[in-house]
């Protein structure tokens, strides 16, 4: 595979990730626009989304880079990261 059609396909799995996560958990409070437009957000919910931009950012750089086993494990660890930051922010934070 090319490196440009491997960039685009993790760079659309990570924000599908996302999306998913952050629509089905924070469904009740407004889904998606309320965890970008929240403001001031809690530090938990500034950590996830400097996490997902750092995953997108690598996501991007395969095309760049390629597609290296190092480079996908630092992407893989940034959506894993993410995705526990946003669990940890819905069972930390209050409502």
């Amino acid at each position: 595979m090319h490196n440009a059609l491997i960039t685009i396909v993790l760079a659309i799995a990570v924000v599908l990730i996302h999306f998913a996560l952050v629509d089905f958990r924070f469904r009740y409070r407004d889904g998606m626009i309320w965890y970008w437009r929240l403001n001031p957000a809690p530090p938990l919910m500034w950590v996830g989304r400097v996490l997902i931009i750092a995953a997108v950012i690598a996501a991007l750089s395969v095309g760049a880079f390629g597609a290296t086993t190092t480079l996908l494990i630092v992407l893989g660890s940034l959506v894993v990261l993410h995705i526990i930051s946003l669990i940890l922010l819905e069972v930390l934070e209050p409502r």
